[in-house]
């Protein structure tokens, strides 16, 4: 994934959001699958996930910043 010149906290939010949608498709599906821990629950932990990884995202994006090239 590379920086496409936004700003530190939308390009973070954006990598949260596939990092979330991520962890959606691999842990909270397969705890509903294996578990059978009910819909509501699975529904719970599915916005649980995003939000967190979308809050994540977004401090990993205001901590690290793109690389500025040195002019010469």
């Amino acid at each position: 994934m590379l920086h496409r010149g936004g700003s530190g906290m939308s390009e973070g939010a954006r990598f949260g959001a596939l990092i979330g949608v991520f962890a959606i498709c691999s842990l909270v599906i397969h705890n509903y699958v294996n578990l059978n821990i009910g819909l509501k629950l699975t529904l719970q932990q599915c916005v649980a996930h995003f939000i967190e990884w979308l809050v994540g995202g977004g401090v990993i994006g205001l901590i690290y910043k793109p690389v500025v090239a040195a002019a010469r």
